[in-house]
């Protein structure tokens, strides 16, 4: 009985560390994602590359199915590209429906070189052209070199500023769904 009562003792303890650790890498990145207005709470940790130096990458998602992912270095949100370092993902049945970039205080940053786009918005304006040409990049896991369709006007983007002002644009612009394939799947990183 003694060995038994030992068993689930350490049955428990096993599971208790395993959800503290969970907790405690919530609670000690989860202050920084906090800073984020826009990314609803509650959240939870959807994947964490983080090593012991604090070195890697953590993403959130929420009940609203927003994405929220940011670099670490030395345990400290990274600086990246153009002074971005938050980007927040906003998905409605699984489709990527823009993207959000955001400073270390959490004001929108915009891509400094180009023209200050903070936000894309993805219009599937083909979306069954589009879902066949998915199956195709989701068969081959996205490891297939596939023509550039942004011409056949599957998908529309739209840009905003860090103010939230239209970017202008002299005619729509269209991005290949290879590309859209990538971005929705976060592989993309400023």
């Amino acid at each position: 009985m003694k060995i038994l009562q030992n068993q689930n003792f350490r049955i428990f303890l096993f599971f208790f560390l395993t959800l503290s650790f969970g907790i405690q890498s919530q609670n000690r990145y989860g202050v920084y994602a906090n800073g984020i207005e826009a990314f609803s709470k509650p959240f939870r940790v959807l994947s964490n590359y983080v090593d012991k130096n604090g070195n890697g990458t953590i993403e959130y998602t929420n009940p609203k199915n927003q994405v929220l992912r940011f670099r670490l270095f030395n345990h400290k949100p990274q600086l990246l590209h153009s002074r971005m370092v938050y980007q927040l993902f906003y998905y409605e049945k699984n489709f990527l429906q823009r993207i959000d970039t955001y400073d270390i205080n959490g004001k929108p940053a915009g891509e400094r070189e180009s023209e200050n786009e903070a936000t894309i918005i993805f219009i599937i304006e083909k979306p069954e052209l589009y879902l066949r040409k998915k199956k195709i990049i989701d068969e081959a896991e996205g490891n297939i070199d596939m023509k550039d369709d942004s011409s056949e006007k599957i998908i529309r983007i739209q840009l905003l500023d860090s103010n939230h002002l239209p970017v202008n644009e002299d005619k729509p612009r269209y991005i290949s769904s290879k590309i859209y394939w990538e971005y929705n799947i976060r592989k993309y990183w400023p």
